[in-house]
């Protein structure tokens, strides 16, 4: 933490020569202040393969249609019988900034993931940051995919000096009034200081990788165990947890995940447990105590548990429903909280990229007896120019 905070601090001071000298020491990518900050569709590159571009116009398609569908709406009620119109209003937030995770590889979809929900809620200036490494602003996936969504304006940079350059500014880049996307514990650490400064808004803070699935005799091993496997492969600390009642079952799942890790040894995968539970409602009991990231409920007696889980940032029911579809082509925004935080926070939505807004609106006489009632608390609480603020509307307009 305290690495992060003086890669901040450099970053508040040197501005845009800071980010380029850690540019430098982490991606190991020599530039220039002036190259940091580019528009995509200045940059003449090859197409990705017609399979990738089909993939990604799909998987664009479909989290636009999700979150469209999804973004909340204003609602009004007209308090007829006091004089009273009251509203709530949605109103998208002013400029954002978004971050692409590029690390061994291009993870295309968490920019899908991100930038698309804050599109759908109106968010008309965002800017991503995506490091530099493996020449990003020249590779054909990014390109292809930041052209598609319609994104002028990429910050190459990484790691919390591309956070640090989001909420301070740099030449050429003004500051965002949130960052939002799931990056390494660096990123995480660099985003929470942020918030807590003031300086940012944040979407949540997304720490490793978490699935936990209830399955039952009649779920396929096979299925469960890559359900598992898939999200273990984001990192060593990631967690994936299989909880049954039925020991057969769990074993069988087991086989198959040691036989997947001895086939591919030199792939770095997360740890996975298999726990044996008394019955479905111990189950359930448990995953909403962990209140994994994802949750996933395969098998005729573990999906009927569905109505009780509360807490997980993502449900997944039936043997189709693997966590992996959620990751790319579902529609709803696979940045979800982690660590337990679900028993508070929600994922990525458009709502992420709003800020709620009451009106209260009262253009001619009030009730008496309202004006009263709010009088008599302000009296109770010792707020002397509160309650004559609410008698003094007791008399006549005009």
């Amino acid at each position: 933490m305290t690495d992060v905070l003086e890669i901040l601090r450099r970053v508040r001071e040197g501005r845009e020569r800071a980010v380029v000298e850690y540019n430098l020491i982490f991606d190991q990518v020599n530039m220039t202040p002036h190259d940091l900050v580019y528009d995509p569709f200045t940059v003449e590159v090859g197409l990705p393969s017609p399979a990738i571009r089909e993939a990604l116009d799909v998987a664009i398609a479909r989290i636009r249609r999700f979150h469209r569908a999804t973004r909340p709406a204003e609602t009004t009620q007209f308090d007829a019988d006091h004089g009273l119109g009251l509203s709530e209003r949605w109103l998208a937030l002013g400029r954002v900034g978004v971050y692409a995770p590029n690390g061994g590889y291009p993870l295309v979809s968490s920019l899908l993931m991100t930038a698309i929900p804050a599109q759908e809620a109106g968010v008309e200036d965002i800017v991503v940051a995506i490091s530099p490494r493996g020449n990003s602003r020249t590779h054909p996936v990014w390109n292809y995919a930041l052209k598609q969504l319609g994104c002028h304006q990429v910050l190459a940079a990484g790691g919390a000096q591309a956070m640090a350059a989001l909420a301070y500014g740099i030449d050429g880049l003004k500051p965002v009034d949130l960052i939002a996307g799931p990056g390494n514990r660096y990123v995480t650490a660099a985003k929470q200081a942020l918030s807590a400064e003031g300086v940012v808004g944040i979407d949540l803070l997304a720490g490793p990788s978490e699935v936990l699935i209830i399955a039952d005799g009649s779920a396929r091993p096979e299925f469960v165990a890559y359900d598992l496997l898939s999200q273990a492969e984001h990192a060593e600390d990631a967690s994936a947890i299989l909880l049954s009642w039925d020991q057969a079952l769990l074993t069988a799942v087991e086989t198959l995940t040691q036989n997947a890790r001895a086939a591919d040894p030199h792939r770095a995968l997360g740890r996975i447990r298999f726990e044996l539970v008394a019955d479905p409602d111990s189950a359930v009991d448990r995953l909403n105590q962990i209140a994994p990231e994802h949750a996933g409920l395969v098998g005729t007696a573990a999906e009927a548990l569905a109505p009780k889980v509360r807490t997980a940032g993502a449900l997944f029911i039936g043997a189709m429903a693997g966590q992996a579809l959620g990751d790319y082509v579902a529609g709803p925004s696979h940045v979800l909280p982690t660590g337990g935080t679900g028993r508070f926070l929600s994922g990525l939505s458009t709502r992420t990229f709003m800020r709620r807004m009451s009106v209260i609106e009262a253009r001619g006489p009030l009730r008496s007896d309202l004006l009263d009632h709010g009088a008599t608390l302000a009296e109770l609480e010792g707020l002397r120019f509160h309650q004559q603020s609410l008698l003094i509307r007791k008399s006549p307009l005009g």
